[in-house]
Formats: structure tokens, C-alpha cells, sequence
């Protein structure tokens, strides 16, 4: 809050944590129910108005990035008693917290790490924007172990250098603008910090350090080095040009080094370090041996994606993400090792019978959806959490069963906007609907409003909603162990069973196309759903649901 200010429209839980920049509370939508975090600027940049045109301009624009590896940013709010950005509230924990904690996170850990900020600093550059302070109080680990970045452009000019001394390129302390090349360089010093839980600079007179000591490359494994050197170049022409340049070559050292299973298992080790980090308390500060900046060595400044195939396919060109997917921000990433997909053929492997015409983006969709569906008629059920924001909000969270050629059976806590805001117990086998009433199991019309609730969650959620998207997509891509595309609304429309769903979806935002993106498990179940009809700035829906705990799950009607 600002003097007791706080954005209209919001209810505020708690504290989250303050800095420099000013506090940062998580709050509570009161129209659609979702949470964020609102950080309040602090009031000696809300005077400032030269900060505040730039950072305005800047702020709009960040609404309009669209990335997993970015928090994303909602609105920037300014009135007379202060300003504030509204933003996604990431489930996770910071990189600080996580190297105050665990030190250390090791080559895999790290090199997944460097590679999640290195995505998310390019979503921002090519919208023009560079970050300037990059350090690990900026990078959240969520809880399936991707690296998400924040607080973009906060650091007024010039200032850069004091707002995070260890991980600032030696022409920053020079007064030179921040640049692409600097953020390399914090991004850089930052995975140092993984690697050896200490900055690669910390010392009394940090700009001479940046800008006269040696890169300390004999503290990390032999594979790793030419990317400090790379990375932590004191003369900026030598960095990388681009950060789409430094994925390709993170990439080839990685493969190299650890093999092509390398991200997999990187992240699910941040996964762990991260969870663990958040059950311990964290250590007190320590003013130990090295200076000023010992405090910030230790990680402690200030209180989580990307896959393989598409860090090579930034090497080539720009980051695309298809349709804004970066909604997904949270959950689309994780995971591990995909199952492989067959190369196209040569023409030499071609025959001149009909050869199926794929998607474009060359994914062939029916080997896929016959591995999803053997899978899951294996393990028959899950626990999920599913969303839908934009028009006709929705949360819902319970375990289901797959039924053979029919809807599944769910329970589930549901609650939506207006007369279904209070969460209310859900059961629906088969056509009939069960609800929670004084401790009681009753039956509910089908036109009941949690009975409503029910039924959106299960045609949105449900194995056939995975497969239907994928079988009527005109575009399919893979991307690591996430495939994204995009799908006509008129042709899933007639799927069964799960048609009404994107009918609705046509009526309520007027798309013609869904586009969505799908994650899978090592055993091909679905472990995260992300679809979106419309557009962000207009009418739109999007649903997200997260499935965990595959096995034989039993829903039976209440007596």
C-alpha cells in the first residue's frame, strides 16, 4: 500500500514481501475471484515524474507480453495517492530464497534455470523492453520447477548499477544505458550464483571487479565455462548479440555435456530445491568476508520454463509463442521427457499413395492422441485443478473418473461468480448431479447453477476435451514436451460429448479458432491443459487444468 491506498476493486489477503520498488500484497479480484499480486510503488518513484512517463509507457506494454517465462503483468493502476501494477501471482518461491536456503543448485538445476530467464528476458526484448536489474530476487521457481521473471524496467536510469551490483555489466557502472548486452551479462552472473551459490563478483569496489577481474570460469564444470565467458564478457560487442544467440549455444553445451534429457531433469531438480526451500525458514543475514555486498553473495536481496525445441527454435528466430499461450504461465512447462515424435519423411520414404495431410506445424495428431488414450484407459482417473478466466469465470478443483465412450464421473469443490461465489461440493455421475447441502448429499436439476458449474468444469477438463482439441487442429507444433496449436471452433463444435463446451465458447467470445497448449507426462497422460478462445483484449475465455496422481480412481453417487 501507499499511505494506505490500495487499488480499488481488490480485497487484500496479506504482505507479500517490499524493497527498493515499494511493498508487494496479494490480493483477491473481487469481480472474477483470481488472485494476484499488486506491488505498490514506492513513493519517491511515484514523485518522480519523469520515472513514471517512462515506466507508464513501459507498463503497457509489458500487459501486452504474453509469455510462460514472464509474470504477467494486468493493469497499471495511478491515482493522486500513489500508483500500482497488478500482476499474476505465481505459486513459487524466488530464486533468492532458494540459493539462501540451498546454496548451490547444481549444473542441471542451473542450466534450466539460465535457460527459463533467458526465454523471458527475449519475450521482453522484442517488445523493446529490457529489464536492467536482473537478479534472483526477480526470478520465481514455480512449483513444476520453471523460472518466471518480473519487476521489468523498474530500476529508473542510470540507477541500475546500485539497484543490483552483483549481476551489473561493467559499462552499467560507466553510466551507459541498460541494454540487451547487460541483461546477457546479470542473467549470466545470476547462473554463476547456481552453479557456486555466490556471485561471480563480491568485493568492496564492485566496479572494478566487473570491470577488471577475471571471470572466475575454474569454479564451474568444464562444459559450462565458455558460456561465462561468453555471457560475462567485459566488453559488450563480445556478448552474445542477441539472447536468442546465448540459448543456442546454452543448448549445445547442455546436450553436450548432461544429454538431451538434460532440461527434464534440471527442472524437476529446481522443482524439488524449490519445495524444499519453501518449508525451511531461511537463514539470517550474514555480513561474512566479502564487503557490503556479502549479504547479496548469500542470495539474499530481496523477497517459474521453456523446452529444448523451442530454445533451438529461438536460435533461429525470434520466441513465438502461439496465440498469447503464455497464459499458462504457471503450469505448461514442467514435466518431463516427452515421448519422441517420428520425423517426416523423406521423399525418398514417400510412396506415391495419399499421404495424410498434417497440421501445419508438421505434428501428425493420431499416433498422439492413440498414445494419450492408451495411457489414460490405463490409469483411469486423476486428481485436477481447473480455471477459466475472462467471460464466465470458473474454479474448481476434485478427482475424476474416465468412463469409456462417456463424460467422466467427477466431485469436485466448484464455485463461480455472483450466486455460485461460495464453494460449494459438487458429485455428477453419468446425467445426474449431486450437490452438498447442510452436510447433505441431495440431487440437483441439470439447470441448477453448481449443477451448471459441474458440467463446464467436466467438458473442459476431461481426457476427450485433450484429444478432440489435437485430432480437429489445423496447426500443431511441439514444443519440448508441450504441443501447441490451434483448432477450429466450428469443427469442435460437433465433437461428442464434449461440443456444447466450445459452442459456448463461440457464443460467449464470438472466435472462430481455439488455440491451446497441452503438456504430457513422461507416460503420455495429460499433466497440464491451456486453451483460449478470443482474444486478450476483447471477449475471451481461458481454461487451464492441471492433472495429477493418474491411477484408478472411484466417483460414485452419494446415497
Amino acid at each position: 500500500m501507499v499511505d494506505g491506498w490500495t487499488v480499488p476493486g481488490f480485497t487484500h489477503e496479506r504482505e507479500l514481501g517490499g524493497g527498493a520498488f515499494g511493498r508487494v500484497a496479494l490480493a483477491v479480484d473481487d469481480t472474477t475471484g483470481t488472485r494476484v499480486a499488486i506491488r505498490y510503488l514506492d513513493r519517491r518513484l511515484v514523485d518522480d515524474p519523469s520515472f513514471m512517463a517512462r515506466f507508464g509507457e513501459r507498463a503497457r506494454t509489458l500487459t501486452q507480453v504474453e509469455d510462460p517465462n514472464v509474470v504477467d503483468v494486468y493493469d497499471f493502476v495511478t491515482a493522486d495517492e500513489g500508483a500500482a501494477l497488478v500482476m499474476q501471482h505465481v505459486e513459487g518461491v524466488s530464486l533468492r530464497r532458494v540459493l539462501a536456503v540451498q546454496g548451490p543448485v547444481g549444473p542441471l538445476a542451473a542450466l534450466s534455470t539460465l535457460g527459463g530467464m533467458l526465454l523471458g528476458l527475449a519475450a521482453a526484448h522484442d517488445r523493446e523492453i529490457v529489464h536492467g536489474a536482473v537478479r534472483p530476487s526477480d526470478v520465481l521457481v514455480d512449483g513444476q520447477g520453471n523460472a518466471v521473471v518480473g519487476d521489468f524496467a523498474l530500476a529508473p536510469p542510470g540507477a541500475e548499477a546500485q539497484t543490483a551490483p552483483p549481476y551489473a555489466a561493467p559499462e552499467l557502472w560507466e553510466g551507459a544505458p541498460a541494454t540487451v548486452a547487460t541483461d546477457v551479462y546479470a542473467a549470466t552472473a545470476v547462473f554463476f550464483e547456481c552453479l557456486t551459490g555466490r556471485p561471480p563478483f563480491a568485493g568492496r569496489n564492485m566496479a572494478r571487479l566487473h570491470r577488471e577481474g577475471p571471470i572466475p570460469v575454474e569454479e564451474v564444470p568444464g562444459p559450462l565455462r565458455d558460456l561465462l565467458r561468453k555471457g560475462l564478457a567485459k566488453d559488450a560487442a563480445e556478448r552474445p548479440a542477441s539472447v536468442a544467440d546465448f540459448i543456442t549455444a546454452l543448448e549445445e553445451a547442455a546436450i553436450s555435456a548432461y544429454g538431451p534429457s538434460w532440461e527434464a531433469q534440471g527442472r524437476g531438480r529446481l522443482t524439488e530445491l524449490a519445495a524444499e526451500a519453501a518449508r525451511r525458514p531461511e537463514p539470517k543475514k550474514s555480513s561474512r568476508g566479502t564487503g557490503r555486498n556479502a549479504i547479496v553473495a548469500a542470495g539474499a536481496d530481496r523477497p517459474g520454463r521453456g523446452s529444448r525445441t523451442r530454445w533451438i527454435a529461438a536460435g533461429a528466430a525470434t520466441l513465438a509463442v502461439i496465440a498469447g499461450a503464455a497464459v499458462a504461465v504457471p503450469m505448461l512447462t514442467g514435466g518431463e521427457d516427452p515421448a519422441p515424435v517420428a520425423a517426416p519423411p523423406t521423399p525418398a520414404q514417400q510412396s506415391t499413395s495419399p499421404q495424410p495431410v498434417l497440421p501445419e506445424g508438421g505434428v501428425d495428431p493420431a499416433p498422439l492422441v492413440a498414445r494419450i488414450e492408451q495411457a489414460t484407459a490405463q490409469a483411469p482417473g486423476a486428481k485436477f485443478d481447473f480455471a477459466r478466466d475472462g467471460e464466465g469465470a470458473v474454479r474448481a478443483k476434485g478427482t475424476f473418473a474416465v468412463v469409456p465412450g462417456a463424460l467422466p464421473s467427477y466431485a469436485m469443490t466448484v464455485r463461480g461468480t455472483g450466486e455460485t461465489k461460495s464453494a460449494g461440493k459438487t458429485i455428477v455421475v453419468g446425467d445426474r448431479f449431486h450437490g452438498e447441502v447442510s452436510r447433505k448429499w441431495r440431487p440437483l436439476p441439470g439447470n441448477h447453477p453448481y449443477a451448471a458449474l459441474t458440467e463446464q468444469v467436466r467438458r473442459g477438463s476431461s481426457v476427450a476435451t485433450v484429444t478432440s482439441l489435437l485430432r480437429t487442429a489445423t496447426e500443431l507444433r511441439k514444443d519440448g514436451d508441450v504441443y501447441k496449436g490451434a483448432a477450429p471452433a466450428a469443427a469442435l463444435a460437433q465433437v461428442p460429448n464434449v461440443g456444447p463446451l466450445y459452442a459456448s465458447l463461440t457464443r460467449t467470445t464470438g472466435a472462430a479458432t481455439v488455440d491451446f497448449a497441452i503438456r504430457l507426462d513422461r507416460l503420455n497422460r495429460p499433466a497440464a491443459l491451456w486453451l483460449r478462445a478470443g482474444q486478450a483484449k476483447a471477449k475471451h475465455a481461458v481454461l487451464q487444468t492441471t492433472y495429477a496422481d493418474w491411477g484408478g480412481k472411484d466417483v460414485k453417487a452419494p446415497r
